[in-house]
């Protein structure tokens, strides 16, 4: 299993900066390769709740259903996506009504066969690496510029 942790401050409040990185309707707005959420089924989300999602990496589309494991309202927050490529992406939020400090965790394992049809694990892996620093970089920008 391979695991990316990244961190960045957002000069807006933890509470908006949460309920943005936490809405299911946001997540393909940060998330560059994610193309859809959908079926979620529960509004507001919590743990538990479920949803089926389509990713799209090197040209290929790959669907899946996920859960949301931790919600912990301007704490942390955090989905397991099941499929092709099982996946694990926490977010820790700390900060105060001015500020937040946003870590990105995520999971992930690739299976040989799936590996063999993508690329070698190191592109791959600095594939990954870049789209976690992207989704950081948006999320910053989305929640700074009043996304």
């Amino acid at each position: 299993m391979a695991t990316i942790r990244r961190s960045v401050e957002i000069n807006t409040p933890l509470e908006k900066v949460f309920d943005f990185v936490s809405a299911p309707g946001n997540w393909t707005k940060y998330v560059t390769s994610l193309i859809s959420i959908d079926n979620v089924s529960d509004d507001p989300i919590k743990a538990g709740t479920t949803f089926d999602w389509t990713y799209r990496m090197l040209g290929m589309d790959f669907q899946g259903n996920g859960k949301v494991l931790e919600y912990e309202k301007n704490k942390r927050f955090s989905i397991r996506m099941e499929g092709h490529f099982p996946i694990t992406e926490t977010y820790d939020f700390d900060g105060d009504a001015s500020r937040t400090t946003l870590t990105v965790q995520i999971d992930y394992d690739l299976p040989g066969k799936l590996l063999g049809v993508l690329a070698d694990r190191m592109v791959v892996e600095k594939l990954n690496v870049k789209e976690a620093d992207t989704v950081l970089d948006k999320v910053k920008t989305l929640c700074e510029e009043g996304g």
